[in-house]
């Protein structure tokens, strides 16, 4: 079934600017705003106000109005040097600017001194307590913020951090959403009401809501971005949260990481489930392994620039899938044969109940129960009685999973122009999941997203820019394969078997199993803004296609 959505359509034509949109494109850029001032502190018309990536070198001006009031929009994630100037004035600088996602940094009034412009006083600045510039509740952490907590940096998913937020939870039984590393509730409401981005472009699973790319490693990540209320008009698509995480890009620094983690079973113990219930000595050997390599800097200083990364995941491990529930065993099931020659009840149980899958190699469990089957004979037993050798199963099987992510990313910083492009590829795979796992009924999982996501910022005037986007995104996801067959086979899958006495383990698989999607979405945004004086004026488009099949 082919399913074409289109939604969150601006009534309007989407040329180099618009104008009339009243609905904004998500935005992955942020704003700085301010309003300068002489000692006594009158307003200061007409002076010039210079931000200057700390990263890239490049500059983005403007000048402050009648009023004395100045705003830079679309401004790149990053830190920036703020100068200050104006005839009759020192120049004044402010360093260590940082500017985050849909985020105005607000300066507050900033004052300048009397003298030569060629002297320069130099300002520190922190952030303001409250934001007094715009109503949303946002939050942002740095890529070096992200580098201090633990299970961050051990690639557990970037999630985490919501929930050392006020008014964000743990979702219990209201998550029903994909996770990166966790589910979280904002304001009560549940997980799948929260908005996932990566650099604006949209990242939500269509099926089950949350993430559709899993984009866990730090090393990637210039900040995660998370608004948890009060929402402007560009993030009207959902009610609980938006997170938005900008992902690294090129600067005229060489910058990279080599970094490896790994955990293994040998450091764990085994749980009472484990000791009383499976009969476990020692744990199945598992070992997680999680590295990556990432490397970023100047193709030409100043104006072009790279960042690509790699990383794995890789879980080896073996899972044992157990059951107190009776299945005749091999020997009873040559004793079922006998007692009812040619039944094809029978030969079905032979064919695809839990002992004619060898994977894992099957076991009984425990001591083994001998019935008599009421009814029946066999001429083999001396007293004419049909009895039947059956037990619990116990299988262990290979779970591991294998994760794999590349991204790349080019930049262009020009006068009036900023350009550039990002990739994200990644594919994954967990094998032999419990479907009906202890009859030997097992699913795979391979997934594959690639996210493409194409912007230019175009300087109109010092009041007036302009931001266009391209965004490609794909997701599939498969659960079979193993000793089930994948969804594109799914007539070929066995039923699910269920006996009337519910002491006897059943066979064939899950009823919703196999199945798989895919989802291929394409989007065209723009973002417009004007500032002048106390005003801003935004104006925005999101066209998105989205075509699914399942």
């Amino acid at each position: 079934m082919i399913t074409r959505l289109l939604h969150q359509v601006g009534i309007g034509v989407l040329l180099v600017m618009l104008f009339s949109l009243s609905l904004s494109g998500q935005v992955s850029k942020g704003s700085i705003s301010g309003t300068v001032v002489d000692p006594t502190g009158a307003v200061v018309p007409g002076a010039e106000i210079r931000a200057v990536s700390a990263e890239t070198n490049q500059a983005f001006t403007t000048v402050s109005d009648k009023a004395g009031l100045f705003s830079l929009q679309l401004l790149p994630v990053g830190t920036y040097r703020v100068d200050l100037s104006r005839p009759g004035f020192r120049k004044t600088s402010l360093d260590g600017i940082g500017v985050t996602s849909g985020v105005d940094r607000s300066l507050g009034a900033i004052k300048l001194t009397l003298g030569v412009a060629t002297d320069t006083i130099e300002v520190s600045t922190a952030a303001p307590l409250v934001n007094s510039t715009e109503a949303q509740i946002s939050t942002t952490f740095s890529s070096q913020e992200l580098g201090t907590i633990a299970g961050i940096q051990e690639n557990n998913g970037l999630d985490n951090l919501a929930l050392l937020l006020p008014g964000v939870n743990s979702p219990r039984d209201q998550g029903f959403s994909n996770t990166n590393g966790t589910g979280f509730s904002v304001d009560g409401l549940r997980g799948r009401s929260n908005d996932q981005q990566i650099d604006g472009q949209n990242n939500n699973d269509n099926s089950v809501a949350g993430p559709g790319v899993f984009l866990s490693n730090q090393e990637f990540v210039e900040s995660y971005d998370i608004k948890t209320g009060n929402f402007g008009p560009e993030y009207g698509r959902n009610s609980g949260s938006v997170v938005n995480i900008i992902t690294k890009q090129g600067t005229n620094t060489f910058h990279g990481a080599l970094v490896a983690t790994e955990g293994n079973s040998a450091l764990n113990a085994l749980s009472s489930t484990q000791k009383r219930f499976e009969g476990l000595t020692k744990l199945p050997r598992s070992n997680n392994e999680f590295s990556t390599l990432a490397l970023g800097g100047p193709i030409v200083k100043n104006k072009l620039f790279f960042f690509a990364g790699f990383d794995d995941q890789i879980i080896s491990q073996k899972a044992t899938y157990t059951s107190g529930l009776l299945t005749p065993t091999p020997t009873g099931l040559t004793q079922l044969a006998g007692c009812y020659p040619g039944s094809d009840t029978v030969s079905a149980l032979q064919n695809y109940g839990p002992y004619s899958i060898k994977l894992g190699n099957p076991q009984p469990l425990g001591t083994a129960v001998k019935n008599n089957l009421s009814g029946a004979t066999n001429p083999n037993q001396e007293d004419g009685t049909c009895g039947v050798e059956y037990n619990g199963i116990t299988r262990t099987v290979d779970n591991s999973y294998h994760e794999y992510d590349y991204i790349g990313n080019v930049s262009y910083a020009g006068n009036r122009d900023n350009v550039n492009a990002r990739y994200l590829y990644q594919t994954s795979n967990q094998v032999n999941n419990s479907d009906n796992g202890a009859a030997g009924y097992v699913f795979n999982v391979p997934a594959k997203g690639r996210a493409l996501a194409t912007g230019w910022t175009h300087k109109i005037s010092d009041h007036m820019i302009n931001e266009a986007r391209f965004n490609y995104g794909y997701l599939s996801v498969d659960f079979g394969g193993g000793t089930e067959p994948p969804s594109s086979q799914v007539g070929t899958a066995i039923g699910q078997i269920i006996f009337r006495d519910p002491t006897l383990l059943g066979y064939g698989g899950a009823t919703n199993l196999p199945q798989g999607r895919s989802v291929t979405t394409y989007q065209i945004q723009d973002n417009w803004s004007y500032a002048k004086g106390r005003h801003t004026l935004k104006a925005g488009v999101n066209y998105s296609d989205q075509q699914s099949t399942n």
